[in-house]
């Protein structure tokens, strides 16, 4: 299959096993595209996943991400994923599928800011994929840094770093040099023993065959930064609501609200609905990307499609 290079921000590993070597979150990743493979095949659906591509396309599509300040367009990023499959558009859809899951366990804003762009207004087929990958990554427990995604940007600009300060050091040392050179010479030119030519000759060898300093070495910087401080609450809830102290009231009133109703969907959504309307909810957050964090807060009863459904209906 014909396809682009990554360039700076993502070289391919050539296997799964290198794949999890440098990214050992990727092993639940890889598990759910093969179990997603075995459920087409099962199903009389004949389509070939590269797992290998899918997934070095992903990782260079996150490393993009968070290295650049691209503009945040869901189709810069399929265009991305469509050059690095040589133009084949096939596996575009699946790409972002698995990107989203990734994103979605992946701590920092920037990487909810994505994932939500990603998900937006998108086909049935492509949520029913969504939902699909997911089932198989249900239990998964693993967990990205945005720094995970960014190893081989910073190899790059460690080598680049390095290169600089080797190209300061020999303008230094050649400074040095120099200076001693001239130092040097204004001393044999006070010197007036033999023949000044050999004299100095002779000097300036011996000064050279001496052994010199060693060079200090450049000490990295530590990338041990105390990594950011996990929330206890929640993104969807507002300012308003932390600074109210009323993320557990709505919590709680979410759950009350499909208590003895039939129609629990559209009660539970009216309720988030409401919430929502007086500033404690955010609303600029996709069906999606709501019902997987609703999901994460409290147990809930019903399915996703249904919710989507009612809650694209409520924001219209």
């Amino acid at each position: 299959m014909l396809r682009l290079p990554h360039s700076d921000y993502f070289h391919d590993r050539h296997s799964e096993e290198e794949l999890c070597q440098d990214f050992p979150a990727d092993k639940i990743f890889i598990r759910g595209l093969h179990a997603m493979q075995a459920h087409f095949d099962n199903n009389g659906v004949y389509v070939e996943i590269p797992v290998v591509r899918v997934m070095n396309t992903a990782h260079y599509i996150a490393a993009y991400m968070f290295a650049t300040t691209c503009s945040g367009d869901q189709m810069e990023y399929e265009v991305l994923a469509y050059d690095s499959f040589g133009c084949d558009k096939k596996l575009v859809p699946l790409t972002m599928i698995v990107l989203a899951a990734m994103l979605q366990r992946t701590e920092g804003f920037r990487a909810r800011q994505c994932r939500n762009l990603i998900l937006d207004n998108r086909d049935p087929d492509f949520e029913e994929g969504v939902t699909l990958y997911d089932r198989f990554l249900r239990s998964a427990e693993e967990h990205f840094a945005e720094e995970d995604f960014l190893i081989d940007t910073h190899t790059l600009m460690q080598r680049n770093q390095q290169l600089e300060y080797e190209n300061r050091q020999l303008i230094t040392e050649n400074k040095e040099l120099k200076i001693k050179y001239q130092n040097m010479e204004e001393k044999y030119q006070q010197i007036n023993i033999g023949t000044q030519n050999n004299y100095t000759g002779c000097t300036i060898n011996n000064y050279f065959g001496t052994s010199t300093s060693t060079i200090p070495t450049e000490q990295t910087a530590s990338d041990d930064v105390p990594s950011e401080q996990k929330s206890s609450e929640s993104f969807i809830f507002t300012k308003k609501a932390k600074k109210e102290g009323k993320i557990d009231l709505i919590i709680e009133a979410l759950q009350k609200s499909v208590q003895g109703r039939k129609d629990k969907t559209r009660a539970f959504v009216l309720e988030l609905k409401t919430w929502q309307n007086d500033g404690y909810v955010d609303a600029h957050y996709n069906a999606r990307v709501m019902y997987d964090e609703l999901d994460k807060l409290m147990p809930i009863s019903f399915g996703y499609d249904v919710f989507r459904r009612l809650y694209n209906s409520s924001r219209n």
